[in-house]
């Protein structure tokens, strides 16, 4: 057996702390126009592994994901913490953006989850009604650790990894 193989479930352990580490993601959405504007926002995640944001519709991100649902979003290593610049851990999932209504109970449990990031903030952001809640439920991700390290992750929860391998 080769010594420098990785367990697979020390992999999605690994990809499952990664996650954890962050509150904001980068978003990739298509604007009017059809070309790519990238943004960011706070998020939090639920137990299916699906991302919620909380954002204003006088935002252009907000309004390029209500005309064209998809979107991708990014999770990446900070430039100070990486090993190689040319190989910064991160994970990229594309999405399909869904707007949650408000006072629901899945929107209630959400806010209860904004409010553990930012409670303050939060109080305010709710008297808002220009501010919407939105699903991104992943269709399909990639988690790059290094080098000849990539995993197609799947699975309901988007929590099954499987090293991609470019000799198949």
């Amino acid at each position: 057996m080769n010594q420098s193989a990785t367990p697979q479930s020390k992999t999605t352990a690994e990809y499952l702390a990664f996650l954890a580490k962050f509150s904001s993601l980068q978003l990739s959405t298509i604007g009017k126009k059809g070309g790519p504007e990238s943004s960011y926002a706070p998020f939090v995640i639920d137990h299916n592994n699906n991302f919620y944001i909380y954002v204003s519709a006088l935002a252009r991100h907000t309004g390029n994901m209500q005309n064209d649902g998809r979107v991708g979003i990014m999770l990446i290593e900070a430039e100070a913490e990486a090993e190689n610049i040319f190989a910064r851990k991160r994970v990229t999932f594309e999405c399909d953006a869904e707007a949650v209504d408000r006072e629901t109970e899945v929107w209630r449990g959400i806010m209860l989850l904004f409010d553990q990031l930012a409670a303050e903030l939060m109080e305010t952001l709710r008297r808002l009604t220009d501010f919407q809640l939105l699903r991104l439920r992943p269709k399909s991700g990639l988690f790059v650790k290094g080098f000849g390290k990539a995993y197609q992750i799947s699975g309901a929860r988007m929590d099954e990894l499987s090293h991609v391998n470019p000799r198949k």
